[in-house]
């Protein structure tokens, strides 16, 4: 309540001190969590993808995830995808209403031809969000696997429309009153981090802890490339390149042994 009045520095540690809890309060979801890893994992085996929808920041924190798995593992561009209510626009300014607009989120599911070998995470810190709730409606319609992501543990869902899977830990209220990007979004980039880090883990992307299908598109993740072959096989440095040049800089055929697609 006194926040306007915090010198900097003692708002700074109120900021941390909020954002240490998070952990604490996702921790019991943890097999709601791995259920969600498993259902993703287990469309990707089976040719599906994965869809995170949103509105506002949730909307871009799953653009995000999705933008960046291509780079990291080197699957298809559309094997995770974000959805956001308002479309490119909304990514870097506000599109007044869109996310009242449960058809349009209908819509965004429709277009893509979600079918029952997709996952669809609705992302909603209220769990309120009518374009969310639109494209997990009519992704259940199809047969999709539904998952809603919220941070309102008191929400009531009528059964008809329950996802396969609801995350709604209680974080507590926002240190700004209402400002869902704060610990709402942190939590949510922890959740999103886990579903596809994990479900790229379990369909065969990552040897011990390493990244054996990243795309290296530069000189940084080349040498990065060049070093976990490196760590697999013992060899040196120019022998380890030249495998990668030889593979056409794929770390997996480089090591001896293709990741699973």
């Amino acid at each position: 309540m006194n926040l306007d009045k915090l010198p900097a520095g003692k708002a700074v540690t109120l900021m941390l001190r909020e954002d240490a809890r998070i952990a604490k309060r996702l921790f019991p979801e943890r097999h709601r969590i791995a259920q969600v890893v498993e259902a993703v994992a287990r469309a990707f085996r089976r040719g599906g993808r994965l869809f995170d929808v949103g509105a506002g920041t949730s909307g871009r924190l799953g653009v995000l995830d999705a933008s960046e798995c291509p780079p990291t593992f080197r699957p298809s561009p559309d094997l995770v995808q974000g959805i956001i209510a308002g479309g490119q626009q909304a990514l870097w300014q506000s599109v007044e209403g869109a996310e009242d607009d449960a058809e349009a989120g209908s819509r965004a599911i429709e277009s893509r031809r979600i079918t029952r070998r997709d996952v669809v995470i609705g992302i909603a810190a209220s769990g309120t969000t009518p374009f969310v709730w639109g494209a997990l409606r009519e992704a259940k319609r199809r047969g999709a696997t539904t998952v809603l992501v919220c941070f309102n543990p008191f929400l009531k869902i009528p059964r008809a429309l329950r996802p396969a899977i609801v995350i709604a830990p209680n974080l507590g209220p926002e240190l700004l009153t209402g400002s869902t990007r704060l610990k709402a979004g942190t939590a949510t980039k922890q959740l999103l981090n886990m579903f596809t880090t994990l479900a790229m883990v379990r369909i065969g992307k990552v040897r011990s802890n390493l990244m054996i299908d990243l795309n290296p598109a530069n000189a940084k993740l080349r040498d990065r490339a060049v070093r976990i072959v490196q760590e697999l096989t013992g060899a040196d440095y120019p022998a380890a390149q030249g495998a990668l040049e030889r593979s056409g800089w794929v770390v997996a055929k480089a090591v001896g042994r293709p990741g699973r697609r």
